[in-house]
């Protein structure tokens, strides 16, 4: 039995995980934050439910369609509309269904987890090689060991990790990565005093500064109050106002989304994401240094998208364990 470290709790690093464990693999993974799925990430603020990161997935490849179609008769997914609802005559000819976590994207995450050794909470501030594989060591102390390493967190944080270890990667292989760069991205949770006026189905993919996207989560399914709004800033007004104060930021963005709805807030709270989304993402699916036993996977090798996140973890097991 080989026993494999992964880094990076996200889609990449949950479907790895389960594939190789499917394969006689020991998998442990471990990621720093408190939820399971990454960017696929859902809140909660009393009856009001919002997801604040992806905000649903498309399918275009015959393995994701049947991993999707699993997901349906669990009960996790389900569809939510067909198209890409713009406001205006800003109509994208794209007619693919777009699906969503059926109590929220991060129910998807934790279904996959359900079987899975994951340890959240825990910050790798460390890496190290020896005879024996890998050792990732966090920031309260603790030690995590593996043959093999698999890094699934966005890309730069993969690269500072590996090389504040004093790590070394091959320079073409270093430089690939390096060539990679996401976007940060604000997303206001707001709780409004009654419904919303978005449009069914409860979507506006508006990118027009400051503003990328607006959600009514109510009309999605997923929250039991109506009236609560996700909405997403553009990747450049994220770039000049990230380390500014979020009641400013969060006021800003809610004035700007009155133009599409009402806005009669009660409250709301802001997510700052660093890493939203690859401004230029790969498509070489993985990033596999066989010499050093380590792997580098995410949806930013492979497209972007959610479907590229799952294929590059289905890679990611294939060279792990082939």
């Amino acid at each position: 039995m080989v026993k494999t470290l992964i880094v990076g709790a996200g889609l990449s690093g949950l479907i790895a995980a389960r594939e190789l464990k499917q394969r006689g693999h020991e998998v442990i993974l471990v990621d720093k934050g408190k939820g399971i799925g990454g960017r696929m990430a859902t809140r909660r603020a009393g009856e009001a439910t919002f997801d604040h990161g992806a905000q649903f997935f498309t399918v275009r490849s015959e393995e994701f369609q049947s991993e999707v179609a699993s997901w349906q008769r669990a009960g996790v997914a389900q569809k939510w509309f067909d198209g890409f609802p713009s406001p205006g005559d800003k109509k994208p000819n794209d007619h693919y269904p777009r699906y969503r976590g059926t109590t929220g994207m991060t129910g998807i995450g934790k279904w996959l987890a359900r079987d899975l050794d994951i340890h959240l909470g825990v910050e790798i501030e460390s890496l190290k090689r020896d005879q024996s594989g890998w050792k990732a060591r966090s920031v309260s102390g603790r030690e995590y060991s593996g043959v093999q390493l698999l890094l699934t967190c966005p890309v730069p944080q993969s690269l500072k990790l590996f090389d504040s270890s004093g790590q070394t990667l091959p320079a073409a292989m270093k430089g690939v990565l390096q060539s990679v760069t996401l976007e940060p991205c604000f997303a206001v949770l707001a709780i409004l005093k009654s419904a919303s006026k978005i449009p069914f189905p409860g979507a506006l993919y508006v990118n027009k500064e400051p503003l990328a996207w607006i959600a009514d989560n109510f009309q999605k399914g997923v929250s039991a109050r109506e009236g609560a709004i996700t909405i997403h800033s553009t990747g450049a007004f994220a770039k000049a106002h990230y380390d500014e104060d979020e009641n400013e930021v969060g006021k800003t963005l809610i004035d700007a989304a009155r133009e599409y709805s009402e806005m009669d807030v009660a409250s709301f709270q802001v997510r700052r994401w660093r890493y939203a989304k690859p401004e230029n993402p790969l498509d070489i699916g993985i990033a596999w240094v066989p010499e050093l036993d380590v792997c580098f996977a995410g949806d930013a090798l492979n497209g972007g998208k959610i479907e590229g996140a799952f294929l590059s973890g289905l890679m990611a097991a294939g060279v792990l364990c082939p």
